[in-house]
């Protein structure tokens, strides 16, 4: 806690010494009055006005749009801005009274957009970029980046696999997958590779995706799946804004199948004893006592487990506070942000804390300067038992199979469930409240200087020189508490006190502790100008990057005491302490070239030459290329002078090559493992050194190769935008495992990594835009679509694969299964049956095709596969915003199409899982109401589900085609309805606000899907799952 303080102290007077870079002396001799109006000659409240050369002497104009200045003399020029409006800027020439009309800014064909290594203008831009704006990302309050980015970025999915606060799962995929190994896209943050979620939404500006080659080879090595470059708010010159934004947020699941309640979960488990031939499992005196909810010796009840696990509502509530400003010699952006976001469950937290300053500034009138530092700490609290892991002891999961027949308590212990045959205990709520803890903790610096020198006797040419320095430093405590609890078992319908599963008597404490650093240097040489009808660009740089990193890991036993508890209070060891350490470097040499002919031809080309460790000598370097082409016809005459609905009319390809060395090192060279056990000599292991690879001298990067072409259109002053592309990628050499060989005296037999794969992506992207205003009604409307599918073309398989079952031609995360074909109703189709391997099969069970015709059913003849990918091809979104005297309303509406997901597991390779969605009263445990009430009987022979089985009976819970789900669905992501209070009113209140603004927001509030019983975000189904959440908030924004 001493850390943190000191930590937050340091970072608390950043902020206070960045505003001291200010300077708010002017002189003031002559007066100056003057009215602001907008087009519709309605006066403007709240524009600036300052005096061009010294913006620190400015003031804002009244209700009436009038405003009065004291300047050094009449021939000053006046600079008046107002957001949403051209600037501009009026010599007084003499003058002490004026009138400015500010025109609406239509910047649509001037805006700049984030590109590697700089910016460019959107009319010029040859590549494929998307963009989201600070407005757009934060249209409702959310805990992290990545979750704000669903919807809104085209050619982006971004899929959210838990709701648990500090590790929602949330995997983000550029033009769907080219890669059998990690698909992740390349994360900079101001240039920098960093995390996305340490970073405070509220300070990021605006994040560009970069998806083709033409965009992203400046990138290289990291490039291939796309790069997200994420761009923080910088400082503008003008008056200091302190701003605050804060929210509240209260959560509740979005979806979680209902479970049965005692009386009927008795029912039910007799119906199905009945139904596997025996007579009904549990008692009239049973049923009785838990139908009445009411049992003198307290051995039975009525008890809803979830409900009990699962709060009313989860709560977060975030703040932030920044403050902005500047003149012409320095800016600032400098801000605190905070988020504390308590789980849906007990004893589940998340804390977050920000500080970033970033500072910009002329030292001279050629050499400038920026400097950017950000601290970050977060803090991520659990039960000793996790509740991001889906295993049995999983409290979520606990809840889900615990009977709901037994009380919570029994003489004073947590009661526990025993299903019959089983020896596991389930205890939901002694597992979150007597389990222990876990606690994560990590701290972040980054810090980026940056000085720029522009040489005067070169137009155009600049140099500069950035250097990084980022550190972290994370740490995980667990401690796993014994603890008792009265279990009931099923099968002796009885009480006995013990020490539930998964834990042991005196307690395991396990911790572990990393360490990492950054060091990096970018010199870069650019250079621009224009010479007639000629635009020329270019950029040169080269960037070495350090990397040091540290891991120590050490577990013990034996603790007589709970608190305080570290690893020198344990008495025994559980295993020995392990740790490692990482050293590695890389190097980069970036160019491009850009050139532009009378504003309508555009032609670049840039390259990135990057070398790798993880290779031999003579394939340790990578050339990555690209070209683009770009024809802007709204330029020509022909459309000039015949067309003037047109304002831009762009066409644009791109071709180029990008690479990964996702793969381990030094393979080319042998590697040996310090082992503990290496040798045996006696009967008595020896430690010593192991072979641990077979040498892959010739392994090298997988390379991906894109093409792009794409058109841009904008029409009517921005009343209709249109952006199309269509890309294709070819991914080949990617990196394998093989089986390779050793001699007997070396261990045996090695895994062996070859460059084998090979894989392709093809798809498109649509975006049409549409605003217009009314009077004082503004709009704007965009929707998007993007299709992206992935075909296999080369990959290791067995042999012995069946033609039906290879991944050759089909897209990554095809599922495979079973092809059910209907249940079990005639004796015939019994006697006929294929062989099962697990159980007897009955009427109402499932039967499957015998594909090989071999008469069984096995995992590795019959399985083929079934519906489509686990991963959307298609993504489409629809967002609106609408604006009317200071009323704000807007919308996102998000889906994806063309996807699957089987309830009953995690692998979409056939694998069985213990999934309570397909397997009721598994282990004696629970069941969800939908399986139970539309199952097989003799009376409902035309059901949903097969029948029911008390028995441990597997056949019918193969991942199959009956289990198969559409995992269409069409969700409104964001809503939020906010009002801003008319600057009129705060000019008359005189307490030194400048924006007063107030929101209601929610997140994932409806959904539309085929199977509402688990968010179809989440299509790896398991009991465990900690379930996404709806989100409702209120919010406050107030600038001073």
């Amino acid at each position: 806690m001493e850390k943190q303080i000191t930590w937050s102290i340091r970072f608390i007077a950043l902020f206070i010494c960045s505003l001291s870079f200010l300077n708010a002396h002017a002189q003031k001799n002559t007066n100056v009055k003057g009215t602001v109006y907008d087009s519709n000659n309605e006066p403007l409240v709240g524009a600036t006005v300052s005096v061009k050369g010294n913006l620190s002497n400015g003031t804002i104009t009244n209700i009436d749009g009038q405003f009065n200045l004291n300047v050094q003399d009449l021939k000053s020029t006046l600079v008046i801005s107002f957001v949403g409006y051209q600037t501009q800027e009026v010599a007084l020439q003499g003058r002490s009274e004026i009138t400015i009309r500010l025109q609406e800014d239509a910047k649509a064909l001037d805006e700049v957009v984030v590109v590697g290594y700089g910016t460019q203008k959107k009319k010029f831009l040859i590549g494929s970029v998307s963009q989201v704006g600070s407005k757009e990302l934060t249209m409702a309050p959310q805990a992290n980046l990545s979750n704000m980015m669903t919807g809104k970025l085209p050619g982006v999915t971004s899929v959210q696999r838990s709701g648990l606060p500090g590790n929602d799962q949330t995997s983000i995929n550029i033009r769907g997958l080219g890669t059998f190994l990690d698909s992740s896209p390349l994360i900079l943050v101001d240039g920098v590779e960093r995390m996305l979620n340490t970073v405070n939404p509220n300070d990021v500006e605006n994040i560009s995706i970069l998806k083709d080659a033409a965009t992203a080879s400046v990138y290289g090595l990291a490039a291939a799946n796309g790069v997200i470059l994420v761009t923080t708010k910088k400082g503008t010159e003008g008056k200091v804004t302190l701003s605050y934004d804060g929210s509240v947020t209260f959560q509740k699941n979005t979806a979680m199948p209902e479970m049965l309640n005692g009386p009927d979960y008795i029912y039910w488990y007799n119906k199905a004893s009945e139904l596997d031939g025996n007579g009904p499992y549990y008692g009239a005196d049973i049923q009785t006592k838990v139908t009445n909810n009411y049992d003198p010796e307290g051995k039975y009840g009525n008890t809803n487990w979830t409900k009990e696990v699962f709060k009313n509502h989860g709560f977060t509530h975030q703040h932030n506070i920044s403050a902005s400003g500047g003149n012409k010699n320095v800016r600032f952006f400098t801000s605190i942000g905070m988020l504390d976001q308590s789980g849906i469950i007990e004893n589940v937290n998340y804390d977050r804390y920000n500080v970033r300053s970033n500072v910009e500034g002329n030292i001279t009138k050629d050499l400038t300067f920026e400097l950017n530092i950000s601290g970050f700490y977060e803090e991520k609290n659990w039960p000793g038992i996790s509740t991001s892991a889906q295993a049995e002891q999983n409290p979520i999961q606990q809840a889900v199979y615990a009977a709901p027949i037994i009380p919570i308590y029994y003489q004073g212990e947590y009661t526990a469930w025993i299903g019959p045959g089983s020896s596991t205990t389930q205890s939901p709520l002694a597992t979150l409240r007597n389990s222990g803890f876990q606690k994560n903790q990590r701290h972040e610096f980054d810090g980026t200087m940056k000085v720029s020198y522009a040489f005067p006797w070169v137009k155009g040419l600049k140099a500069s020189l950035g250097l990084v320095y980022d550190t972290s430093y994370s740490e995980d405590n667990g401690f796993l508490v014994g603890y008792n609890v009265n279990a009931y078992s099923a099968d002796s319908k009885s009480y006995n006190l013990m020490r539930a599963s998964s834990t042991s008597e005196k307690g395991n404490y396990t911790k572990s502790a990393s360490s990492f650093r950054r060091f990096m240097v970018r010199p870069t040489v650019e250079y621009a100008n224009t010479f007639g009808k000629h635009a020329v660009s270019a950029l040169f740089l080269y960037e070495q990057t350090q990397l040091k990193g540290s891991t120590m890991t050490g577990k013990m036993s034996g603790y007589n005491f709970h608190d305080p508890v570290d690893l020198s209070l344990g008495t025994e060891f559980v295993s020995n302490p392990t740790g490692s350490h990482s050293d590695k470097a890389t190097i980069g040499y970036v160019g491009r070239f850009n050139y532009i002919f009378d504003k309508r031809y555009l032609a670049e080309f840039a390259f990135r030459v990057d070398g790798s460790y993880k290779f031999a000598k003579d394939k340790r370097w990578g050339f990555f290329p690209s070209v683009s082409l770009g024809w802007v016809i709204s330029e020509e005459n022909f459309m000039k002078n015949n067309i003037s609905s047109i304002n831009l009319l762009k066409l644009r390809a791109s071709v180029g090559e990008l690479g990964s060395d996702n793969t381990d090192a030094f393979l080319h060279r042998s590697i040996f493992k310090v082992e503990k056990n290496a040798y045996i000599f006696g009967g008595i292991p020896y430690a010593g050194l192991g072979a641990s690879n077979s040498i892959t001298s010739s392994l090298t990067w997988s390379t991906t190769r894109s093409y792009n072409i794409g058109a841009d259109l904008t029409m009517w002053n921005g009343l209709l935008g249109v952006e199309f592309d269509l890309f294709y990628k070819l991914t080949k050499d990617i990196q394998e495992s093989r089986s390779g060989g050793f001699p007997p005296s070396l261990g045996g037999n090695y895994a062996q990594k070859g460059n084998t794969g090979k894989i392709d992506n093809r798809g498109f992207e649509l975006v049409l835009k549409h605003q217009n205003h009314v009077n004082d009604f503004y709009y704007n409307i965009t929707g998007s679509v993007a299709w992206a599918r992935n075909k296999v073309l080369s990959r290791i398989e067995s042999e012995s694969t069946p033609w039906y079952r290879t991944n050759i031609g089909e897209p990554l995360g095809q599922i495979y299964g079973y092809k059910a074909i209907g249940l079990y109703q005639t004796q015939e189709q019994l006697d006929n049956r294929p062989f099962v391997g697990n159980g007897v099969q009955r009427f109402g069970d499932i039967m499957y095709e015998d594909i090989n015709g071999d008469g069984k059913i096995t995992q590795d003849g019959d399985k083929v596969k079934i519906g489509h990918s686990t991963l959307p091809e298609l993504n489409y979104s629809l967002s609106m915003d609408f604006n009317w005297k200071g009323f704000n309303f807007s919308a996102l509406w998000q889906g994806a199409a063309i996807v699957s997901y089987t309830l009953n597991g995690t692998y979409n390779h056939g694998s069985m899982d213990n999934t309570v969605y397909t397997r009721p009263f598994y282990s004696g445990g629970n069941a969800p109401y939908y399986l139970v009430e539309d199952s097989w009987t003799p009376e409902n022979i035309n059901a949903r589900y097969p029948r029911l089985s008390a028995i441990h009976n597997g056949n019918n819970a193969y991942t199959s085609s009956w289990w198969l789900v559409n995992g269409n669905f069409l969700r409104l992501k964001n809503l939020q309805l906010g009002y801003t209070i008319p600057k009129k009113i705060l000019a008359k209140a005189n307490i030194g606000l400048s924006n007063v603004r107030v929101y209601v927001a929610g997140t994932n509030l409806l959904t539309f899907t085929d199977f509402k019983y688990c968010d179809p975000e989440m299509a790896i189904i398991n009991n465990g799952y900690y379930p996404q959440q709806k989100n409702y908030s209120v919010g406050l924004n107030i600038t001073f």
